[in-house]
């Protein structure tokens, strides 16, 4: 399997996609809670920033992957502490932007996410 190419992507969709039951106990990864405004404006930033040069738009959100969306909804929204407390639009509107910054730098988007968020 290719680490970067669509193998890996198309297995973790389908992980996703099996519905594997939620483990209690803390989160892989601490995130602190903030609004959906907050979290989606840093994951827009570093989506912008990793996306090429030539594919930059502010004024334009970028098309995700349809299969990286489910990712980014199930792996990293949907267990942010303060999700439940966001709209169903707020939520899509971050999937969309993690989508992005996953497509473009994988799990070190999502690390850098994090780090972002935690020294915010």
């Amino acid at each position: 399997m290719d680490a970067d190419g669509a193998e890996v992507r198309a297995y973790i969709v389908a992980l996703v996609r099996m519905g594997a039951p939620e483990v209690p106990g803390p989160p892989a990864l601490a995130v602190p809670g903030g609004t959906a405004a907050e979290v989606t404006s840093v994951a827009r930033r570093l989506a912008l920033r990793a996306l090429p040069e030539r594919q930059r738009r502010p004024e334009l959100t970028p098309e995700p992957t349809p299969g990286l969306l489910a990712v980014s909804r199930s792996l990293v929204v949907d267990v942010h502490p303060s999700a439940p407390g966001w709209t169903t639009a707020e939520r899509e509107r971050l999937a969309g932007w993690v989508a992005v910054l996953i497509e473009h730098r994988g799990e070190d988007g999502v690390q850098e996410l994090v780090r972002e968020l935690d020294e915010g």
